[in-house]
């Protein structure tokens, strides 16, 4: 009923067809037609009129209504909610909730999406290495809404998909580096080897350096870290996973007298708050994650083209350098 009104088969101030047409027509019961209408009408889609039957409202009224499954803690959830603020403004309507719940809890949560709150678009930012759990969760409940991913999505989904290109957030780290000149780069992680974007990460940077110098690499350990800067005349290029990975080393370093930037030039893959808590501040790798708050416009939309059956429609983001002190 909503793509009628959208493409203007019905337009605004028109009566639509009564619930026993609508029931024929979509094939499904007088119960879910009844339910659809008070959808519509608690989103100002539709307006009742006593005896007369439902009417199409004015579309500059209609509110659309998302909700964002995530980890609320999670330092992207900020940026990805501003760029569909920035994007949509008073268009929209956001319901931000927590993804780490029971199979139950999330399942009852995902009915009353539908049933009571009329809620058009549902967007995941799953939990690392559970994406595939997640989606098995939401499949009976993919026939009634659309819902898209965000940062991280299954293995196999037919759903389209919002993503950071951390190849590219590599990319731009590492260039930056050549372009000052810096000869021995290096990756610094404490996370474990597994199938996350952090490993990604890691092959990307493994990939960017190979052919230029096999000392370089990645480093787990800030010792180690620590022997090559003092063993160098020249300044050290350091990329970091993450902005925590980037201020642990950069405390432990200044701990031992390495002076940042001329001795050794920071860049953190995450340009969250504390990058600026810190004394020098952290150069980082911006991964855009406002601007994917801003793509996901486009599918609530609808206006991207058809979706199809077969395979997702992916969306990057284009990561940026966010230049400060602790880089050259």
């Amino acid at each position: 009923m909503l793509a009628k009104i959208q493409n203007e088969e019905w337009i605004p101030g028109e009566k639509i067809p009564s619930i026993s047409q609508i029931t024929s027509e979509f094939n499904v019961s007088r119960e879910t037609v009844r339910l659809s209408l008070e959808n519509l009408v608690h989103r100002g889609v539709l307006q009742p009129r006593q005896g007369k039957g439902y009417f199409v409202a004015s579309q500059d009224k209609i509110s659309l209504r998302v909700a964002l499954l995530c980890k609320i803690d999670g330092v992207y959830i900020k940026p990805i909610y501003q760029g569909l603020i920035d994007e949509m403004g008073e268009k929209i309507s956001i319901q931000v909730n927590e993804i780490r719940q029971s199979e139950k809890t999330l399942t009852s949560l995902l009915e009353d999406f539908i049933t009571r709150q009329a809620i058009d678009r549902i967007l995941v930012v799953p939990i690392s290495g559970r994406e595939d759990e997640i989606d098995k969760i939401l499949m009976p409940f993919k026939r009634r809404i659309k819902i898209g991913w965000i940062d991280k999505a299954p293995a196999i989904t037919k759903d389209p998909v919002f993503l950071c290109d951390y190849k590219a957030c590599v990319d731009v780290a590492v260039n930056h580096f050549r372009n000052n000149g810096m000869k021995q780069l290096f990756y610094f992680s404490r996370n474990p080897e597994d199938q996350s974007i952090f490993t990604k990460m890691r092959d990307a940077f493994r990939n960017a350096v190979s052919q230029r110098n096999t000392g370089m690499g990645v480093i787990s350990d800030w010792h180690h870290i620590l022997s090559i800067i003092n063993s160098n005349q020249n300044p050290v290029g350091i990329m970091a996973e993450s902005d925590t990975e980037a201020v642990y080393l950069l405390s432990r370093l200044k701990t031992n007298d390495i002076k940042i930037p001329q001795q050794v030039s920071i860049i953190s893959c995450d340009n969250s708050e504390i990058t600026d808590l810190v004394t020098p501040s952290i150069t980082s790798v911006d991964p855009g994650f406002v601007e994917l708050g801003r793509k996901v416009r486009m599918w609530i939309h609808g206006d991207f083209g058809a979706e199809d059956n077969h395979s997702p429609v992916v969306f990057y983001s284009s990561p940026i350098l966010i230049q400060k002190e602790s880089s050259v």
